[in-house]
C-alpha cells in the first residue's frame, strides 16, 4: 500500500483567505531557557487544509466535535477535473464513473498555483445540479484542491450550503490529488477537535493499495 499526504504544511506565511490572519507559530518555551520545546499556536479555524462543518454557515448547523470520529474516516473517490479551463463547471455528467464512496474529492489541477496570486483567481467550480447528484450518491462531504467550493467574489456562498444543510462537510485546500485521480482509495481527514468548531485543519491522507 501506498499512503499518500494530502494536507498542507501550516506556517507563518501560509495562504489564506483575503483578510484573515495568517497564523502565528511562535516560540512558548525553549530548550535553553526551559529544557523543553513548546509552540504557541495561533490560527483561525479555517487555515490551510481545512474541514467546514454546517455551522460554519448555518445557524443550527452541527459543529464538527458533535460528529462521531468515524464519520471523518471511509473511502474517497478522486474526480479528475484537471482538463477544466478557468471558471469551468463540473459538470453532473462527470460523476458517472462514481464507484461509490463516502467522499467525493475533486482534483482540479489548481494545486499547482499554491503560493501564487492564481490560486486565489477563476478556478473550476461544481455546477449545484453536480453538488446535488453527489449527495444523493450518498457522499458525507465532497473536498477539492482550491481555496474554496465558492468563487472568490461569491457573496452568499451558494455550494457551501448547498453542501452543508445536507449535513455534509466540505474540505479545502487539499494537496497531492494528482498521482490519485481516477482511484478509489481509503480516506481520512481527521479534524482538532475543539469545542462549538464551525471547522478545523485536518490531516489529510489516502491510502491506495499497490498491485
Amino acid at each position: 500500500m501506498k499512503i499518500y499526504d494530502l494536507t498542507r504544511l501550516i506556517t507563518n506565511d501560509i495562504p489564506v483567505w483575503p483578510g484573515t490572519p495568517k497564523p502565528r507559530l511562535t516560540p512558548g518555551s525553549t530548550l535553553e531557557r526551559d529544557g523543553f520545546r513548546e509552540t504557541e499556536v495561533e490560527a483561525y479555524s479555517h487555515v490551510g487544509t481545512h474541514m467546514d462543518a454546517p455551522s460554519h454557515m448555518l445557524a443550527d448547523g452541527k459543529s464538527l466535535d458533535e460528529f462521531p470520529v468515524t464519520y471523518f474516516w471511509g473511502s474517497a473517490w478522486v474526480l479528475d477535473a484537471s482538463k477544466l479551463e478557468r471558471g469551468e463547471l463540473v459538470t453532473p455528467e462527470m460523476l458517472d464513473p462514481f464507484p461509490g464512496a463516502d467522499f467525493l474529492l475533486v482534483s482540479t489541477g489548481w494545486e499547482l498555483f499554491w503560493n501564487r496570486v492564481d490560486y486565489f483567481g477563476d478556478f473550476p467550480l461544481l455546477a449545484p445540479e453536480t453538488i446535488d447528484r453527489a449527495l444523493e450518491l450518498g457522499v458525507r462531504g465532497i473536498g477539492l484542491d482550491t481555496m474554496s467550493i465558492d468563487a472568490m467574489d461569491s457573496e452568499d456562498f451558494p455550494n457551501h450550503k448547498r453542501i452543508l444543510s445536507a449535513g455534509a462537510v466540505v474540505i479545502e485546500n487539499l494537496c497531492n490529488l494528482s498521482p490519485i485521480r481516477g482511484e478509489k482509495v481509503k480516506f481520512a481527514a481527521l479534524p482538532l477537535k475543539f469545542e462549538n468548531s464551525d471547522g478545523a485543519p485536518v490531516r489529510a491522507v489516502a491510502e491506495v493499495q499497490e498491485n
